[in-house]
């Protein structure tokens, strides 16, 4: 037999039903609408802020690339475009990029507490191992330069071997710069073993070591 033998009984029943459970239902589907539409919409601003960033980004690539620009404004129209997307995609990749180019023209500009003041925002910013790397380097340079070897050295423990040889190469920069010639030519001569098979990265390091009076031949 039915539940409802009647049909103004089940009426009456989905009635109640509604009455008791309507709210709600009409709650929940309208949540699971502003889940959806919401989530869509938090996509497309994504990818439109990722479409603005990447075409300022071009910007300021082809922007430093030019050669028909003068020198000064070119560094003015790369530090101008770098600068808009640290502060418009702060959390973006770009961003990260932007800093190195402007810690960049702060170098050639002589301006090594701006260029250290990027860079150490690049770090700051980024999880990303090789920029880490790469951007440890540059410090490590500038440290140098400013005679900040001890600072300078501290920067350089490669933790990806891919960069194992290049911060050798700076260590012997930096000992060779304070007069130490044995711990230059000691490493150089570690990074010369590390590249031995890579011809590309060899000249470099072979005309440093024959500076200091070692035969890279010999190695």
């Amino acid at each position: 037999m039915n539940e409802f033998s009647t049909e103004e009984e089940q009426v009456a029943a989905i009635k109640k039903w509604w009455k008791d459970n309507g709210s709600s239902l009409l709650i929940g589907i309208g949540v699971a609408l502003a889940i959806v539409f919401g989530w869509k919409a938090y996509q497309n601003s994504v990818i439109q802020e990722k479409t603005q960033a990447s075409q300022l980004y071009n910007q300021l690539i082809s922007s430093a690339t030019k050669t028909a620009f003068d020198e000064s404004e070119e560094a003015q129209t790369v530090t101008y475009l770098a600068g808009e997307l640290k502060k418009k995609f702060e959390d973006s990749e770009y961003a990260i990029y932007a800093a190195m180019f402007i810690a960049k023209e702060s170098v050639e500009a002589k301006d090594l507490t701006k260029a250290k003041e990027e860079l150490n925002w690049v770090l700051a910013n980024t999880d990303d191992s090789r920029i880490q790397h790469i951007t440890k380097a540059r410090l490590a340079r500038i440290l140098s330069a400013e005679n900040l070897h001890d600072e300078a050295l501290a920067m350089l423990n490669a933790t990806d071997p891919d960069f194992e040889a290049s911060y050798l190469e700076i260590k012997g920069d930096i000992k060779q710069r304070t007069g130490d010639e044995a711990a230059a030519i000691e490493a150089y001569k570690n990074a010369f073993e590390l590249v031995k098979e890579s011809p590309q990265a060899q000249p470099l390091l072979a005309v440093k070591l024959s500076d200091l009076g070692v035969n890279p031949e010999t190695l």
